[in-house]
């Protein structure tokens, strides 16, 4: 257990098995996001200590850790995790599968989003999956994922038939390399060109009944959205708290004026970070608007303190190489990673 200077407990993973974990990320983060170096190094770190299958709890002071040193890393190894957790959850599982995702050596691609979206009502799964004689093909796009690298798995919903009305839904893995996937070029990002992410186009993707995971999308998702959302909700956090501790010596001279922002943001992470680690010990206690919630909030206590570190940084912190101009472009992209700002805010209008 250790506090911030914000004032939150924190309950991370042990801090010997943790520490090599984000001191790599810490020594990469440079490198990871000029895009000389990528995170599956750090990831693979992490699975072989264990820590990509370890409690809720450990794995989001794990990302929250990171997260202060490198988002990209963070992200990845919450993708990771991610994909884990659906494998685990599959009705077959696949033991060899499942120790390749978690000991970080096969990659993890989270293409889930869409799910989300599908079960809220807000737009179908844009897969479509047509039965053979030996399980399904898959044609359609999917729009955003991370961790395409070569030969890694993908875990995505689709719909089966064309009619987007139909109530039938399935979740499936594939691997980058079966006939039929292909991955687009990575377009040039604002931050976190490392996570490898892009589109991804099926066309004629054939599986087999062991690569569905589950024919229940709806009981899927509320399974594991707790895990989904806490575990954004620490990436968020962590690297807000970064931002809080470099502003704290910061707010001298004329930006003394700037101190009740700093207070104010402190204390709103505070409150975000006693959520999550508490509903991380206990998943099944918070309900779905109360992840939401915590997800909207985190993002934009995020946002803010990344602003705030900026502004009391000055010309310093506008170098377009400095760790303060990574951390406001990393910030950058929480409101737009899904769910986004936009789709939080509507479902929570929905849950009142």
């Amino acid at each position: 257990m250790s506090q911030d200077r914000s004032g939150a407990t924190l309950t991370a993973a042990p801090a010997d098995v943790a520490a090599p974990v984000v001191a790599q990320a810490r020594e990469r983060a440079a490198d990871v996001d000029a895009g000389r170096a990528d995170p599956r190094a750090t990831v693979r770190l992490a699975g072989g200590l264990g820590l990509l299958d370890a409690p809720l709890v450990r794995a989001v002071g794990l990302v929250e850790e990171v997260a202060g040193e490198c988002m990209s890393t963070a992200f990845c190894l919450w993708a990771q995790r991610m994909v884990l957790t659906y494998l685990r959850a599959a009705a077959r599982a696949d033991t060899e599968l499942i120790e390749s995702v978690g000991s970080g050596v096969l990659a993890g691609s989270t293409a889930m989003a869409p799910a989300l979206r599908d079960v809220a009502g807000i737009a179908p799964v844009p897969v479509v999956a047509v039965r053979t004689p030996t399980g399904l093909r898959l044609h359609g796009p999917i729009h955003w994922a991370s961790q395409l690298y070569a030969d890694a798995v993908a875990v995505l919903p689709v719909r089966i038939g064309e009619d987007p009305g139909s109530a039938e839904r399935a979740v499936v893995r594939i691997r980058l390399s079966d006939p039929g996937v292909q991955v687009a070029p990575a377009p040039p990002l604002l931050a976190m060109d490392a996570t490898a992410s892009s589109s991804v186009r099926l066309d004629g993707v054939d599986v087999g009944p062991d690569a569905v995971l589950s024919t229940d999308l709806a009981g899927f998702v509320d399974a594991v959205r707790p895990d989904f959302l806490l575990l954004q909700t620490a990436f968020c956090t962590g690297l807000a708290a970064r931002c809080v501790v470099e502003s704290a010596t910061h707010v001298t001279g004329v930006n003394v004026a700037l101190q009740p922002d700093h207070d104010e943001i402190g204390a709103g992470l505070s409150g975000v970070r006693q959520r999550l680690h508490r509903w991380a010990a206990r998943p099944g206690e918070p309900d779905k608007a109360g992840l939401l919630q915590l997800r909207l909030d985190a993002a934009a206590v995020a946002v803010a303190a990344a602003r705030l570190e900026a502004t009391l940084r000055g010309g310093a912190g506008y170098r377009s190489d400095s760790a303060v101009a990574r951390r406001l472009r990393e910030a950058s992209f929480l409101p737009v990673q899904a769910p986004t700002e936009g789709q939080l805010r509507w479902e929570l209008s929905r849950c009142a």
